[in-house]
């Protein structure tokens, strides 16, 4: 190290001024942050509140709500097709249920028109208790998914598909389904009919003409 860094150095230091304190023998020279890092330091705390509230309580959309989206979208379009051809099912409900992105969709889409009149978890409020075993027009995803499309006027449900998009209709049926034996505070009462629901294979299955009848295989055989 050359003599003339050394004395520029040794200015600088008597420039500055030293601290008081001491640990284990070192002093500290009060020498500030520059500036610019002090405006950048500023800058994130006035920008992280804000952040918050756009993102998490305004308009801003977060990157995983922004795929969910458009995954919504991308379903739209199959729906779209499927409806053309018919070929909605209680599979194609079901295969739903596996895709997170449609799941959260779904979700959103409850919370924002049907928590009120189900309750936020599906425990039921001015309509019935989604979470139990009773069901008034039917338990099957395919029932959920005539209820909600077509709606029950007689009840002051609405039609929602004047309102939701194809995909839309088909998440929240299939995230209703999700609801069943969930733990809510303060369930509603029963309500209709108590339903086991079946998986696909066997909700479609038809049962034979000829398969005897339960009064029938109780009978004795004659001897």
């Amino acid at each position: 190290m050359s003599t003339e860094s050394t004395e520029h150095d040794r200015e600088v230091l008597d420039h500055d001024d030293l601290l008081d304190h001491s640990y284990d023998g070192i002093q500290e020279y009060d020498n500030p942050l520059p500036r610019w890092w002090l405006a950048i330091f500023w800058a994130t705390i006035v920008f992280a509140p804000l952040y918050v509230l756009y993102f998490h309580f305004g308009g801003g959309m977060l990157a995983t709500e922004r795929y969910d989206d458009a995954m919504i979208a991308f379903f739209d379009k199959q729906a779209e097709q499927l409806l053309a051809l018919g070929e909605i099912s209680e599979g194609t409900l079901v295969d739903l249920i596996s895709d997170d992105s449609m799941m959260n969709g779904g979700r959103k889409v409850f919370q924002s028109k049907c928590a009120t009149c189900h309750g936020m978890f599906g425990e039921g409020g001015i309509g019935p208790n989604l979470t139990d075993e009773y069901w008034l027009h039917g338990g099957q995803l395919m029932d959920i998914y005539k209820t909600v499309r077509v709606g029950v006027p007689s009840k002051g449900m609405l039609a929602w598909e004047r309102q939701l998009r194809p995909a839309q209709m088909m998440a929240v049926s299939a995230y209703v389904g999700t609801l069943l034996g969930n733990q809510t505070p303060n369930p509603k009462a029963a309500q209709g009919d108590h339903f086991v629901r079946l998986p696909p294979a066997e909700e479609n299955q038809e049962v034979p003409d000829d398969l005897p009848t339960a009064e029938a295989a109780a009978e004795p055989a004659a001897s």
